[in-house]
């Protein structure tokens, strides 16, 4: 049995055979520990049934454990030297491949994709990747907001990207960011992998994640009122140790409301001093909806 491409000799033999330098600009860094890509799948529950979407696939160390076990892999890469990589190891599985059209690559910048088409066009079901650290957080929320058909992504992201998402009210890691994340959906850190286990070894910690889209439909049912909510958060947070009302005066958006706003804050039961770190996820909720019904 041929030896997987995750393999670190493998991975090597691959990297150099194909005159690939792998890029700390766009956060490359490769697992190359088999047994966690297995991990990583089988804690998925990727079936037959599933179309996966996985961004940065690489040279295909993840893509080559999923593919016996789905029904198809929409994959995102945006190196051009990987992607050419990728095809001559996967041509059976692409286009008139002999073994069938298992595999779709997408050789574009995953920031610049319209998931909600993507996952439209395929039928997609959940995501299943490493996803490239330099874009994890922004990529998240992205894929949450434009792609409702999406319900579960399981993803390998850093250590302190998953503190981010899961910071609780008033804690150090409690932002904008956490408050638009935990609006979209749940999250649960699954299990932490070394540094040693990739290629190259990032300065970082790495966590696998699973994500669990939330049904906040109504009144955000549309990424219009989605948009209008995420503005006011990071309007909230413009001056993170301010008081939320100082930091509205000064939004072009909501400067005319500060009196109504310190009018909800106390009948809501909060101090007119009250800063955006200490309001939780339903406070924001309520607050903006008040504003604006």
């Amino acid at each position: 049995m041929a030896p997987y491409i995750s393999s670190p000799k493998n991975t090597l033999a691959i990297l150099s055979e194909n005159g690939i330098n792998l890029k700390k600009s766009l956060g490359q860094n490769f697992l190359i520990d088999t047994n966690i890509l297995k991990k990583i799948v089988d804690i998925s529950g990727a079936g037959s049934d599933d179309v996966i979407l996985e961004i940065g696939s690489g040279i295909g160390s993840l893509t080559e454990i999923l593919l016996p076990r789905v029904k198809k892999i929409i994959c995102i890469e945006i190196d051009r030297s990987l992607a050419s990589a990728f095809k001559g190891i996967f041509a059976d599985y692409m286009d008139k491949g002999r073994k069938g059209e298992k595999i779709e690559l997408i050789n574009k910048d995953a920031m610049k994709i319209d998931y909600g088409e993507l996952s439209k066009d395929f039928k997609i079901s959940r995501v299943v990747s490493n996803l490239p650290y330099k874009v994890a957080a922004p990529l998240i929320l992205k894929i949450l907001v434009e792609a409702e058909g999406i319900h579960g992504l399981w993803v390998t992201i850093q250590k302190d990207i998953a503190e981010r998402l899961t910071a609780p009210t008033g804690s150090k890691n409690y932002s904008s960011f956490a408050v638009k994340a935990q609006f979209l959906a749940g999250y649960r850190q699954l299990f932490s992998i070394s540094r040693s286990c990739f290629l190259p070894s990032p300065n970082v910690d790495s966590v696998v994640v699973e994500i669990k889209r939330k049904d906040n439909a109504g009144f955000f049912r549309k990424n219009k009122e989605i948009s209008g909510f995420f503005r006011f958060v990071n309007e909230c947070f413009r001056h993170r140790r301010k008081k939320i009302i100082n930091s509205l005066a000064q939004s072009s958006i909501y400067v005319e409301k500060t009196g109504t706003i310190s009018g909800i804050l106390e009948r809501m039961g909060k101090a007119g001093d009250i800063r955006a770190e200490e309001l939780g996820l339903g406070d924001y909720i309520e607050l903006y909806k008040r504003l604006n019904v």
